[in-house]
């Protein structure tokens, strides 16, 4: 069921990868057959905006940060936007020392995934990505509010189904 609601849409993006991106990442979700609601709204990046621009629950709002190994691996780490990423027990999840995990600078994110820095999705877009999802993320309900690859945009969706429609694995990552 696809839903969408608008608070001040804003539809202007800042690229044209940008829009490919995101209009992949819909489309994976509109086949998925998966209910959600895509939410149309003013460019919002981080959850302090999110809080002064946004009528979301913020304790709802889950972050994606994007990471690359030593070995050109991609990592996707989904977790609640008011918690910050465990770095050991992360790269334990991936199966690397913590010195072979770096995150991704905001010219990586732009050039590796296609969007902008604050639109980052949890659902790949890439072959050969690891997708982790914080195990706190799935205590979240009945929604949560996710990127989906542009600033102005956010994919409402239960933890269950992102879980299901990313092939993300579950793990402890955040503190």
């Amino acid at each position: 069921m696809r839903q969408l609601s608008e608070e001040m849409g804003d539809d202007t993006l800042d690229s044209g990868e940008e829009e490919t991106a995101f209009r992949r990442l819909a489309e994976i979700v509109e086949r998925s057959g998966i209910p959600f609601i895509l939410h149309a709204h003013a460019a919002t990046r981080t959850v302090e905006e999110a809080e002064q621009n946004l009528s979301f629950e913020v304790g709802r709002i889950v972050k994606t940060v994007a990471f690359r190994t030593r070995n050109g691996g991609l990592v996707l780490a989904a977790l609640r936007g008011t918690r910050r990423v465990d770095y050991p027990r992360l790269a334990a999840l991936v199966g690397v020392n913590r010195r072979d995990l770096a995150s991704l600078s905001p010219e990586e994110v732009r050039e590796l995934l296609g969007v902008e820095p604050g639109s980052v999705s949890p659902l790949p877009l890439r072959e050969n990505v690891t997708v982790l999802i914080d195990d706190d993320v799935m205590t979240i309900v009945p929604t949560i509010y996710c990127g989906i690859g542009r600033p102005d945009r956010t994919l409402e969706i239960a933890p269950a189904d992102l879980a299901r429609l990313t092939g993300g694995r579950i793990g402890a990552f955040s503190r």
